[in-house]
């Protein structure tokens, strides 16, 4: 592989559907030529994972993949990008390392020299790593005559070289041989890479330490939260021991939490550090990742009356515009909503970085819900004071689905997973889906699970089990097409429900000819936001531009919803007349890290009444959760064309 075929595969990952070189070309700024040059040998890497590139005369080239073999691709670009020298990544990797773990007096030009780069590339590689330090409140400085340094604060710090290393080392070669004693939630994965950094000693001590912790508060804390609090002690042990103690709260809002994380997390540092002294902020810190970390019970039901007022608003608007008013398990949900967003709220008041990419599979599986949650999660954060993340989205959109589906035959099956019991409804949904012949009936946790009583049926495994049966299937811990092949040779498609729903004239007529263009020829989110905010005012929607607005508020949360789709949305201000403007790109925009788009929707809502949302959001939600409508519309001639496929939709 080359840095060619790297940027441009990588291009194709990110793309579906057909395509031609020339839109490919423009996309990646290589030329037509030695894109067509590379052709067969990127074709040939690609096979390598089991995807298949298409080539089809008049209609262009797509990649076929599954969201597995295009996860597997994306891991094989990055192991390549951050072992070449001539990549960003091995680039970031390399000035991040040095200015973390050895803040000497670097300059642009030993960088240059060091890296055999020029100090423009230097430059530019500063300044894009100066955007990524900011998401952890970290500042990168140039200082006249000293070099270059990063100031933040130590608990920041931590943050980002957790993720810095999660991102360079995540290897694929594993450890076979565990720990006897390793805590069956530490993956050969997990284990291989903590090994880069820590001694097993200490690694079997603070998962020992966790352990105890678990059983104090009565709870157990699902795969990927045990891991990644078991890595966020490990390097506070070897920051600490450094003299790098957190000293300030940095202007955070330190929610007081309950007594009993305090006591947790006073525990575990105590018997860590016996001799420190000054650890008050260090327990505060820790009692905050314990308190937001999920775990495999159920949340805790929440009295705070605040909370529930605004769980129940949002609930009802979400499951009416689903058409799902008369949920069983309504009451519940709220409940569950609420204490959600008391755990949000406690991590935006600390400024902890959390993310398991949750909504790359929603958006995927439950794009129309996520739709629907993610256009009124301004009504929550109005309430909460700042923006919900994507993740904080999908899992509201994952509680609300969860409580709105219904159970089916009598075949038997036993899921064993070691997550919290909401993700092993999903996941089990999802194997259902997959499964024609089976319905799992039980959702069982690891603690709970006994082969003696599994007998005679079939177990389908997450987690190792100390004792494999012949009836047992092993997957991976997160449900993956891999996973679903293992059990099914294809997944049922959902059931396409007709969506029977008079709408108003006010809200119908947000829909206009004139506010649908196609073809845009953009290749920035901000320039496709900009597009979208001209229609809307040429056509009187919009009183001024609001480009900046959308712009900063994409940045922090990006209105993707899976499917080359993004639903930008502003309510009220700037708003003079209800409109959606449709843009269509000629050529597919980034719109975050992880997702391209080619459709956009731009919701500019002057609405007063809860009545008029609720059926705004329901047409979006018929039309989204249509597939050969979006479609339709993707594939349609012109303007005209789309907005009769809408009319006609809509009703």
């Amino acid at each position: 592989m080359n840095n060619l075929q790297e940027k441009v595969i990588r291009a194709m990952v990110e793309m579906y559907g057909f395509y031609s070189i020339e839109e490919l070309s423009e996309m990646t700024e290589i030329s037509v030529s030695s894109i067509k040059h590379s052709l067969n040998e990127i074709a040939g890497q690609i096979e390598e994972y089991g995807a298949k590139l298409l080539r089809v005369p008049r209609k262009g080239i797509c990649m076929v993949a599954t969201d597995q073999e295009r996860e597997s691709i994306v891991e094989q670009l990055d192991s390549y990008a951050n072992s070449n020298p001539e990549s960003f990544f091995y680039r970031k990797n390399y000035i991040l390392d040095i200015l973390f773990h050895f803040p000497a007096d670097y300059t642009i030009q030993l960088f240059s020299e060091e890296l055999c780069i020029s100090r423009k590339i230097v430059q530019k590689d500063l300044d894009e790593i100066r955007k990524y330090l900011d998401k952890f409140h970290l500042k990168l400085i140039k200082r006249k005559n000293k070099g270059i340094k990063i100031y933040g604060h130590e608990f920041d710090f931590r943050q980002a070289i957790v993720d810095i290393r999660n991102k360079k080392y995540w290897k694929h070669a594993y450890i076979d041989k565990l720990p006897k004693d390793l805590d069956y939630r530490i993956s050969k994965r997990a284990f291989t890479f903590f090994s880069d950094y820590y001694s097993e000693e200490n690694i079997m001590k603070v998962q020992e330490y966790l352990a105890r912790s678990e059983q104090e508060l009565g709870v157990v804390f699902v795969d990927i939260s045990f891991c990644r609090l078991t890595e966020y002690l490990l390097l506070s042990q070897s920051r600490i021991k450094e003299g790098k103690k957190i000293t300030n709260t940095a202007d955070r809002k330190m929610t007081r939490l309950d007594e009993a994380y305090q006591k947790a997390a006073k525990r575990i540092l105590d018997q860590m550090f016996p001799d420190e002294e000054d650890m008050e902020l260090e327990y505060q810190f820790l009692a905050a990742k314990i308190f937001v970390a999920k775990t495999c019970e159920a949340d805790h039901q929440i009295m705070d009356d605040e909370w529930l007022e605004l769980a129940e608003d949002y609930v009802f608007i979400v499951l009416q515009a689903m058409q799902k008013e008369n949920t069983l398990h309504q009451k519940e949900l709220e409940e569950q909503i609420a204490a959600f967003l008391r755990k949000v709220k406690i991590k935006h008041d600390y400024m902890l970085v959390e993310w398991d990419d949750l909504h790359k599979d929603i958006q995927q599986q439950l794009h129309s819900i996520y739709a629907v949650s993610l256009a009124y999660a301004i009504r929550l954060e109005e309430e909460l004071g700042f923006v919900l993340t994507q993740d904080e989205i999908a899992w509201m959109t994952l509680l609300i689905h969860q409580a709105a589906i219904m159970g089916g035959s009598n075949k038997q099956g036993i899921f064993v997973t070691a997550t919290d019991p909401y993700t092993s409804q999903y996941e089990a949904m999802k194997i259902e889906n997959a499964a024609e012949n089976l319905e799992i009936v039980k959702i069982v946790h690891f603690h709970e699970y006994d082969p003696e009583k599994s007998k005679g049926k079939l177990v389908i495994s997450t987690v190792p089990l100390k004792q494999k049966k012949d009836n047992e299937i092993e997957i991976t811990k997160h449900v993956s097409q891999l996973d679903l092949n293992k059990i099914s040779s294809y997944i049922a498609e959902y059931e396409k429900k007709k969506q029977n729903q008079k709408v108003m004239d006010t809200v119908r007529k947000t829909f206009r000819e004139e506010l649908i263009v196609t073809d845009v020829a953009v290749f920035t989110k901000r320039e496709a936001i900009q597009e979208a905010s001209n229609l809307l005012i040429r056509q009187g929607c919009l009183t001024e531009d609001v480009t900046d607005k959308v712009f900063d508020l994409e940045e922090k949360r990006p209105t993707t919803i899976g499917s080359q789709i993004a639903m930008v949305h502003v309510y009220k201000e700037s708003v003079k007349e209800s409109g959606i403007a449709i843009l269509r790109m000629k050529y597919p925009t980034r719109w975050s890290e992880t997702s391209k788009v080619k459709l956009v929707f731009f919701l500019a809502i002057n609405y007063e009444e809860s009545k008029e949302i609720l059926l705004l959001f329901k047409s979006l939600y018929s039309l989204i959760d249509n597939e050969e409508i979006m479609e339709e519309i993707l594939e349609a001639e012109g303007s005209e064309k789309i907005y009769e496929i809408l009319m006609k939709e809509i009703g």
